[in-house]
């Protein structure tokens, strides 16, 4: 069986440390040209989150509120 496996190069690692967190996991993979499944193994390797916060405008964890 081939081994069809493409080195990852410090500019896929920048890139990938880049949009972590940022964009979806699938679309950091489509950026990179890379499965999402090749994409999340680097990142564990590498001890990045993918996952995604979402910011919806109200105060954030931790932050008081103004309407008091």
């Amino acid at each position: 069986m081939p081994d069809n496996r493409r080195p990852w190069t410090e500019t896929d690692i920048a890139k990938l440390k880049s949009l972590a967190g940022k964009i979806p996991a699938k679309d950091i993979a489509a950026a990179l040209g890379r499965s999402a499944a090749a994409t999340a193994v680097e990142a564990s390797k590498l001890n990045i989150s993918l996952r995604t916060r979402i910011y919806l405008g109200g105060p954030r964890r931790g932050e008081a509120s103004l309407d008091r």
